[in-house]
């Protein structure tokens, strides 16, 4: 009987090997069209493998996927419709094949990857508790494919993205994190996406995508975010996500010329626009391109495009805050004012929305001196990497004219300009005025203040006197300040490495 059951193994086995690769194949080929941003073409090939393999969850799950993708890219009704529809159909689906084969790696990740697309889909919906549950199904399966395959490196992204959001529930949802049995870990996630990115086969683009993001993001690893987002900006050059990704790279490394052109590309050279929040945003970064470059007349086009093309309130509030300070600059305070008020209806959950709405309050009745423009435009010469500058324009401030809180803001520029000069003698000057005063700690620029004091002693090889300021700019800093974090990270990964 074993003989008999043996000899039709291996009758079986090249046909079903055969119409694995074929499957395989046609999923290859589909999210292949998918990053190319061919999407008509991608839901003919997972229309396809419906048809030739209707018994598999995998076609009905990608057009689910693609289907999110649109939701939450465009909020549109249809493509929330249709993702709906198919990700019943993918569960039923995956969830027979995984009780055919339970100790599967291939039938783990395709629920997984079913169970997460839910967990995404409930969050965008604000369905906190039914997000969590969902999440917590798809990290089991996720888990149990690399217990039963080791050397499967697919799941280590999923698992790794999972971890990284999770890192940054508020605390107050704390509660239901440890109710589903997660938990969140920032560098957990990071590490996690890394290996799926160096190890894995059908996951690489999507895995350079959210390690380019995260270099960029979480720990300030540019340099290393524009090998692998270049890389892939250059084999997906219609791809909108992968080009606005790339466009806030080059801002934050002050490479403003490169990042203007990229937005351009979204905005005037591609063709169709799929995403079209993607596409509203765009004209955001190029407004804050424009603003730091002072040109402040064409930021204010900028930025009141975005407005007009965003089909939600997020980052409204802090659009209409800068075409406020832009006015302001240009000496149109009752203009300004009317966007002070707009800057007052963001989106109060979103961190930047949220400022630009205590901004505006503080900004309304306030009259802006030349001194405040000096400082905004020599702020704004060192966001463009122009540090000289800068400093040339930052002297034209008289101190003795000025609030001390507005002096303290000027110096930290002044620090960091200098620190980016390379002429650390002059910031350490500026810093030893601050050693002893007790009141800048209730500015909002400590932080900053602590960071650079680390960041001085880290030159001068002052290890563990830099993890003391490092680990007070820690304690002290807004937890909404992700810019400021990821400088605080990428000073900590310094020292350790340099404590070795």
């Amino acid at each position: 009987m074993r003989f008999l059951f043996l000899i039709i193994i291996l009758l079986l086995s090249p046909t079903a090997l055969y119409t694995q690769l074929k499957l395989d194949s046609l999923v290859s080929v589909g999210n292949e069209q998918s990053f190319q941003f061919q999407f008509k073409q991608a839901n003919k090939t997972f229309e396809t493998i419906i048809s030739n393999y209707p018994e598999s969850s995998l076609g009905y799950y990608f057009i689910s996927r693609n289907s999110l993708w649109f939701y939450m890219a465009n909020k549109d009704s249809v493509s929330k419709k249709r993702y709906l529809e198919n990700i019943v159909i993918a569960k039923t689906k995956g969830e027979l094949e995984y009780d055919n084969l339970p100790e599967n790696e291939i039938t783990n990740i395709n629920l997984g990857n079913i169970f997460f697309l839910e967990s995404i889909y409930n969050s965008t919906e604000q369905n906190s508790m039914d997000a969590f549950w969902a999440t917590k199904s798809a990290v089991n399966y996720f888990e149990d494919a690399i217990e039963y395959n080791p050397n499967f490196f697919e799941p280590y992204l999923p698992l790794g993205t999972i971890k990284y959001a999770l890192g940054f529930v508020p605390g107050f949802l704390g509660w239901a994190i440890s109710l589903a049995g997660l938990e969140g870990k920032k560098n957990e996630g990071l590490n996690n996406i890394r290996i799926a990115y160096q190890n894995c086969y059908n996951c690489k683009t999507e895995a350079a995508y959210h390690l380019g993001k995260l270099y960029t993001e979480y720990n300030a690893m540019y340099d290393s975010a524009e090998v692998i987002l270049s890389k892939i900006v250059e084999e997906y050059p219609n791809n909108e996500l992968f080009l606005y990704q790339y466009a806030i790279l080059k801002i934050d490394k002050k490479e403003l010329k490169q990042a203007k052109e990229i937005l351009n590309r979204i905005l005037f050279e591609i063709k169709e626009n799929k995403f079209k929040q993607t596409y509203a945003l765009s004209f955001f970064l190029k407004g804050e391109v424009l603003f730091r470059q002072n040109e402040f007349h064409q930021a204010i086009i900028e930025y009141e495009q975005f407005i007009l093309n965003s089909s939600t309130p997020d980052y409204t509030g802090i659009a209409n805050l800068k075409i406020a300070l832009s006015y302001e600059m240009l000496n149109e305070k009752l203009k300004a004012q009317r966007h002070y008020i707009l800057a007052r209806n963001g989106n109060p959950n979103i961190a930047e929305d949220s400022f630009a709405d205590s901004e505006s309050k503080k900004y309304y009745d306030y009259k802006f001196s030349n001194y405040d423009k000096y400082f905004i435009r020599g702020k704004n010469l060192f966001e463009c990497g122009k540090y000289s500058e800068a400093l040339k324009v930052l002297q034209n401030i008289d101190s003795s004219n000025i609030s001390f809180e507005l002096q303290f803001k000027v110096n930290i520029v002044e620090i960091e300009s200098y620190q980016k000069l390379g002429k650390f003698q002059k910031s350490l000057m500026l810093i030893r005025k601050y050693e002893d005063n007790s009141i800048i700690s209730e500015f909002s620029g400590y932080a900053k203040f602590l960071y650079l004091n680390a960041y001085q002693k880290f030159n001068e090889n002052k290890y563990s006197s830099s993890r003391e300021k490092l680990d007070l700019a820690f304690e002290n800093i807004d937890e909404n300040n992700n810019k400021l974090n990821r400088l605080l990270i990428n000073l900590s990964l310094k020292i350790a490495k340099s404590i070795k």
